[in-house]
């Protein structure tokens, strides 16, 4: 693990990382819960006091004081704790908050290149998990909320704890001394004896994270493989691999449930092994007449509640456990290297059109790959306003090349610029300006037509949203929605096929204004007949701006004006494409599509 990581090794150090605890909130919750514990104290002395003191039948004006203090004492008990597990409340969100907007910032300059394999994988960027979604799921949802729950129980734990002891130790030792010393004695039983036996469910506690990504990547491959087990009848594989992440979950579980039993039993026996002292002390001071039988009542309930609430300790001590294994694998993500820098000011391309260019380029992967060169010494020339297709076998390097170009990758040497200014002097907000990618698969989210569409572009009108779906071949489609823009897509929502899919990803490329337009396999899911229809109607849709497009259909050169061959990180052919799709002035309006 980096020193970044061994930093966010616990619960509280990575919550610290992600910024101060407010310490408004902090001191609340500490004044709230002291007062509760001080009027638990209170009442128990008080309740003591006056049923000893009713026992010898005084005038009953005697107990009126009393019996006014239980009252308030029970009232104010209520309250007070109340008032402190708001306040923990309140600092929980507060922390799981900031938590995610830490985690959103440190994970946003790895996507998409730099945690392919998530945070439990030691393999390091550019390498392909199967289970890297899983992994990320149960490391953004799971361990965050792992982390902010471990530290609200162990606020409430360390503050109840910690008032009722000092309280009640300072009681006992004003009636007492040898009495507050033997419950000084307790409590220190009561703290050091169930947290060394919830140090024995660390290892499962560690086991369980990586065991929640295991079920989170078999219920997503189980989704995502349905149709193929269904097909060939081989459900039972899935089966298997369910019984064992069960198995093994239940493996871990059953030993954390033994090592938070055996801390409660410590904390049981301990409490009461400090009570029996308490009451020994108590006993030796009345018979010596230093402590009335009275008192000695008081003294007894005293000690029980300052030892009461370390019966919650045990839960908090596994939660910190737990809590402690998340966070060590969240600081594994923060860990990570990002594959490129953002600079601090972005440097703007010149007006006009925009063209790309790869100079001598060489990508060296890191971690699992061993220093494999993904792209050697590759020169690319995409001038403004022409068409360039990269083409080649799975792993020639084509998806690398876009994504070093949109500055997701950092080049180990040479230079990769759009509109002659380099990638590295731009920032995300200022390239979005210049250029649009279009995914392999395009992402929509569950909302509207019209929200999907503006993702490219914000302050799009919706007559800028109805002109950008009919250049791409979905006007009719449109049209035929009973909500029009308004209609809900995803999930929830209206269903949508592959080819609408990567026409819609091309509407927002076109709404975004970008003058550089990147192709990533945008036809890789579609049927033979369809992909050559939908390629052929985004090509026409880009106009007169300039497209590099990574696809592997056969007659591509009738699009483009240079098809370019990779092989192995290197270019092993070029040849001049016919550019079969018009282009003429008026098919493209910049105008209507700023940039």
């Amino acid at each position: 693990m980096t020193a970044a990581a061994g930093q966010s090794s616990s619960a509280l150090g990575l919550s610290r990382r992600a910024g101060p605890l407010p310490r408004r909130g902090l001191a609340l919750a500490g004044a709230a819960g002291a007062l509760s514990a001080a009027c638990a104290v209170g009442l128990l002395a008080t309740s003591g006091w006056l049923l000893a003191r009713a026992s010898q039948r005084p005038p009953v004006f005697d107990l009126a004081v009393a019996i006014g203090a239980v009252q308030a004492f029970a009232l104010g008990r209520g309250i007070t704790r109340y008032l402190q597990r708001l306040a923990v409340h309140d600092l929980s969100l507060a922390t799981l908050a900031r938590l995610r907007l830490w985690l959103y910032d440190t994970v946003e300059p790895l996507v998409p290149d730099g945690v392919a394999a998530g945070p439990a994988a030691s393999a390091g960027p550019h390498t392909t998990a199967p289970g890297a979604t899983g992994s990320l799921l149960a490391g953004f949802v799971a361990d965050t909320e792992e982390v902010t729950e471990a530290l609200a129980r162990g606020t409430n734990a360390a503050i109840d704890l910690g008032a009722s002891i000092v309280l009640g130790a300072a009681v006992a030792w004003l009636l007492a001394p040898a009495a507050g010393a033997a419950l000084l004695a307790g409590a220190a039983g009561v703290i050091a004896l169930p947290d060394l036996a919830a140090r024995l469910g660390r290892s499962a506690a560690r086991r369980s994270a990586g065991i929640r990504a295991d079920l989170a990547d078999a219920v997503v491959e189980t989704v995502r493989s349905a149709p193929e087990l269904l097909a060939f009848g081989r459900r039972d594989l899935v089966q298997e691999r369910l019984d064992l992440v069960r198995r093994r979950a239940h493996s871990a579980a059953r030993r954390q449930a033994l090592s938070t039993g055996i801390a409660r039993a410590l904390a049981t026996w301990t409490a009461g092994a400090g009570l029996i002292g308490v009451v020994l002390a108590g006993l030796a001071a009345h018979r010596a007449d230093r402590l009335s039988g009275v008192m000695l009542t008081v003294l007894v309930l005293v000690s029980l509640a300052a030892l009461e609430p370390g019966a919650a300790l045990p839960a908090a001590l596994a939660g910190r456990v737990s809590g402690n294994a998340a966070a060590s694998r969240l600081g594994e993500l923060a860990g990570l290297e990002p594959p490129a820098r953002e600079p601090g000011a972005d440097a703007s391309p010149p007006p006009g059109s925009v063209g790309a260019l790869l100079d001598r380029v060489e990508v060296v992967a890191r971690g699992g790959w061993n220093g494999a060169v993904i792209l050697h010494d590759l020169s690319l020339t995409v001038p403004p306003g022409r068409r360039v297709a990269l083409t080649g076998p799975s792993g020639s390097g084509k998806s690398t090349t876009l994504h070093v170009l949109l500055h997701f990758l950092e080049a180990s040497s040479g230079t990769a610029s759009i509109g002659g200014v380099d990638v590295r002097r731009m920032t995300r907000a200022g390239m979005a300006r210049y250029v649009a990618w279009l995914a392999e698969e395009t992402h929509l989210f569950a909302t509207t037509l019209a929200d999907n569409l503006r993702l490219a572009r914000p302050e799009a009108t919706d007559a800028e949203c109805a002109a950008a779906l009919e250049r791409v071949g979905l006007g009719d489609w449109h049209r035929s929605l009973t909500g029009g823009l308004g209609t809900v897509l995803g999930g929830g929502g209206r269903a949508v096929s592959a080819g609408e899919r990567q026409r819609l990803g091309m509407a927002r490329a076109v709404l975004s204004g970008a003058g550089l337009l990147l192709l990533d396999e945008p036809t890789a899911h579609l049927d033979p007949w369809s992909s050559s229809q939908v390629l052929t109607e985004l090509l026409g849709a880009a106009g007169s701006r300039t497209v590099l497009v990574v696809s592997h259909e056969p007659d591509l050169g009738g699009h483009v004006d240079e098809v370019v061959t990779l092989d192995r990180g290197r270019v092993a052919a070029r040849r001049p494409g016919t550019a079969a799709v018009p282009r003429a002035p008026g098919r493209f309006d910049p105008g209507a599509f700023p940039v």
